[in-house]
């Protein structure tokens, strides 16, 4: 944890995360972007907070943890409509925290920046969320030593809210989610050849698993149960019960 002075760091597995190197977008300019490369972006988070709210039992001072947090947009989306809500924000990126902590200024007294991984001992927390974070965990078996993670994280009772983008496992259907997501991207300015050079470049660090393979495996690792809540096109946010 942190006090006023600035950011903590946790010795960490995986701190080398930086998306201006990936996504070639600067911290400053990612909230504008972000809204470019991803379908549904706004109404994705807007369900995922409004979950949140209506899971949480009323007048409840939830601790909630932010798993890649990145500029702050989600957790000053909960702060905003939780006032009584205490906030961690936790990703490898210093640059991205660096300006969450001016996003999140006006709320200062009920946030703590942590800069570490998803694979470090977590706080303790009522909530886990993360949207478009825990894409970039590759490998199977590797998600779900994450999810065990965040699992032991979250105090019985609680819960997990994930906003990220989902692939079918049909190759027929991989292909129109493709083509979905293609056309978002030339409708804000790519061309067709330019959103299938994005999604090859973003294949070298992200990877997108099924809806179907995401749920079961909340529920191997520990999760009472797990559903969708929302799905257009890529964009989809689950929830897994602690």
């Amino acid at each position: 944890m942190n006090d006023d002075a600035g950011t903590a760091v946790l010795p960490s597995r995986t701190m080398s995360h930086s998306v201006e190197q990936h996504l070639a977008v600067t911290p400053e300019a990612y909230d504008a972007e972000i809204r470019r490369f991803v379908p549904a972006y706004e109404a994705m988070l807007d369900e995922l907070v409004e979950a949140l709210a209506s899971l949480l039992p009323a007048g409840s001072s939830p601790a909630i943890l932010d798993l890649g947090a990145g500029t702050g947009a989600l957790s000053s989306r909960i702060a905003a409509r939780l006032p009584g809500a205490s906030l961690t924000l936790l990703d490898a990126d210093a640059s991205m925290l660096a300006e969450a902590e001016l996003r999140l200024a006006p709320h200062r007294v009920r946030v703590t920046f942590v800069r570490g991984s998803f694979f470090d001992p977590l706080p303790a927390c009522d909530v886990a969320v993360a949207a478009l974070a825990l894409h970039h965990v590759r490998d199977l078996d590797e998600k779900g030593a994450l999810y065990r993670n965040v699992h032991r994280a979250i105090v019985p009772g609680g819960f997990l809210l994930d906003a990220d983008a989902a692939m079918p496992s049909a190759k027929a259907l991989a292909d129109r989610a493709w083509r979905r997501w293609a056309a978002h991207l030339v409708a804000s300015g790519d061309t067709e050849v330019q959103a299938y050079a994005r999604f090859a470049d973003w294949a070298k660090e992200d990877r997108y698993f099924s809806v179907e393979q995401e749920l079961a495996l909340l529920r191997a690792t520990g999760f009472a149960d797990a559903d969708v809540l929302f799905r257009s096109g890529p964009s989809r946010v689950l929830v897994a019960l602690r």
